[in-house]
């Protein structure tokens, strides 16, 4: 949990940011360790074509729709059960040194997870739409991007999992009797 405890605390361009370079890197650990192989080189589109492309598309296709309808059932939940709960206003107002709290302010974690899931089905949408599109080209550099297309799409939701999952343990810890 170190990642997320100091991925949470930066602003969220700088989590974007580092969602992001971290696709990159995982791509570049990727090539990196094939680099030497010239079967696979000259041959990834060909695998990428036969073994990958139709189960992206499908999948993320599958997975946008999901969390499009999820996304809001999981926020007006979080809104109500969490956010909107007299215990979280006391932490919240305890942790701010302040009386006066403005609503923005108190739904702020909530519209930055809001803000990540909504990442996380337009760049479902846009895995999906590459891999029809980009993805039939038999060019190596157009297979490469959808698979780092694929592979920041996945960042991301997982990403998000570990912000609800904060959420769901705030929820949790407020239940408890003292």
């Amino acid at each position: 949990m170190f990642f997320y405890e100091f991925i949470s605390k930066q602003r969220i361009l700088y989590q974007y940011v580092i969602l992001i370079a971290m696709s990159l890197l995982i791509l570049f650990l990727l090539v990196w360790m094939y680099r030497d192989s010239p079967i696979l080189n000259n041959n990834f589109f060909k695998f990428y074509h036969k073994n990958l492309r139709g189960y992206l598309f499908s999948g993320f296709i599958s997975v946008g729709s999901f969390l499009l309808s999820l996304h809001t059932f999981v926020i007006v939940n979080l809104k109500e059960k969490v956010f909107g709960t007299v215990e979280y206003l006391e932490v919240f107002k305890k942790a701010s040194g302040s009386e006066i709290v403005k609503q923005c302010d108190l739904y702020k974690p909530l519209d930055n997870l809001s803000g990540f899931i909504n990442s996380s089905i337009w760049l479902s949408i846009i895995t999906a739409i590459s891999q029809f599109t980009i993805g039939l080209s038999t060019n190596f550099y157009a297979s490469i991007y959808c698979v780092w297309v694929s592979i920041l799409t996945v960042i991301f939701m997982l990403y998000c999992l570990m912000v609800i999952r904060e959420n769901i343990k705030i929820l949790l810890h407020q239940n408890k009797n003292p």
